[in-house]
This record gives structure tokens, sequence and C-alpha cells, in this order.
């Protein structure tokens, strides 16, 4: 079953929602849906794993319970970066730069790298324009560096890129670009860039449980409904 909030659902509701999964260790998830404007949980759902399906069903039984969902922020998980009904989506910038970071480790040692760290960190405090310009300048500095290849051929004899996880960093910000600044897009939504708000409940919610170690897994489930349901 679903849990919504305890407000009168059939009221029209105007909502900037954040959407994010959080697990307990390898037992299951939950997913929840927040309200930025009310900063109540407005949904969630108890999950073993993190799909695309169960975000869709989410949004869908808000809309049928007649929300009126105005933005999206999300981390960017494949399959959920796409036009959902003509809703805007803004891709929290924090795990944007938490994906190049992954990629080229915090203690990057080429040239390309240490610039790229160094750009990344810019994200949260430029403009989309001046942000992609400077990526864009970084890509013509390090163009031929980016691609250079192995001499060394692979089982399908091909021959590999040599940095490909700098190349996977550039990637990403590339096929996020229509995301990343959805904010500046639509200024009277005032769209948070992150999903920083869900992620400081999920860190209490840790916390609290954290207390009650040796629950069981069904009374874990019980603790963490009565916990959301108070937030809503």
């Amino acid at each position: 079953m679903s849990d919504f909030s305890k407000n009168n659902l059939s009221e029209t509701v105007k909502l900037v929602d954040h959407y994010n999964t959080t697990f307990f260790g390898n037992e299951f998830g939950v997913l929840v849906l927040m309200d930025s404007l009310s900063k109540k949980v407005v949904y969630h759902k108890i999950v073993n794993a993190e799909r695309v399906i169960y975000y869709r069903k989410a949004i869908n039984e808000l809309r049928e319970k007649d929300y009126k969902i105005q933005s999206i922020t999300c981390d960017g998980r494949r399959g959920l970066l796409k036009d959902i009904l003509n809703t805007p989506i803004q891709m929290c910038q924090f795990h944007q730069v938490a994906i190049v970071i992954r990629r080229i480790t915090r203690k990057p040692k080429s040239e390309a790298g240490k610039e790229l760290k160094i750009l990344i960190k810019t994200l949260k405090t430029s403009s989309k324009n001046k942000f992609y310009i400077n990526l864009h300048h970084w890509y013509l500095k390090h163009k031929n560096f980016l691609n250079e290849r192995s001499s060394i051929p692979d089982k399908a004899g091909k021959y590999p890129f040599k940095h490909r996880n700098l190349r996977s960093a550039y990637s990403s910000l590339k096929r996020h670009e229509e995301f990343l600044f959805t904010f500046e897009k639509y200024p009277e939504l005032k769209i948070e860039k992150t999903t920083n708000r869900l992620e400081g409940l999920f860190s209490e919610l840790k916390r609290k449980l954290a207390l009650h170690n040796g629950l069981s897994k069904k009374n874990k489930i019980m603790f963490i409904k009565d916990f959301l349901n108070e937030k809503s």
C-alpha cells in the first residue's frame, strides 16, 4: 500500500516535488516524495529496489489524488530525466558533482582531470551559460588528450580510449545539460537545485533508527512509516 500525507487529498494542491530512495542494508528501501513548498512528505512507500517504474507510479498516484505537480527535482537516475506530462525536471546539482568526482577521483593526476575538478566545483554557483562556455573551453583545450587511444587492442580488436573515466565525466555533463539548470528556465516556480532537503530527512531518519538497534525488519518498517507520517 502507498502512504500519502494526511492532507485533504480531495483538494487540488500545487507542489514542487523532490523524490528519492534510501536503503537500509540489503533488506529494503523507502521511496519518498517531498513537497518543497510545504516542506512535508506527500508520499512514501517501502520498496525492495530502486526502479524507475516505482517513481512513475508514485507520480501517477499523486495526480490521481488531484495533486498538481509544478516541477520535480531528482538525482538523475536514467529513465527519470524524461518529460513527464510536461513537468519541468531539475537534476540535483549535488549528485552531478558526485558523479564527476567518482569518475575523475578526488585527486586526479592529469591536468585535464585537475581542471575539470575545479570547474565542477563552480556548478552550484554558475549560470548555465557561464558553466557550459567554460566546459566547452575545457574540452577544446584537452580534446586531443581525451581522444588518445591505447596502443593495445581489446578482445574485439578495437583500440579503446585511454582516459575513459574522464570522458565519462565529461559525457555526463553533456548528457544532463538540459536538466541541470531547469530552475533558470522557470524562475517563477522557485525550483530547488538539489535534493539536499530530502537527504537531510533521510539522515535524520537513520540517526533515530540507529538508536533502536536490533529491531526486526517488521518493526523497522513500522518505525520508518511512523516517522514519515509525522513529517506529512
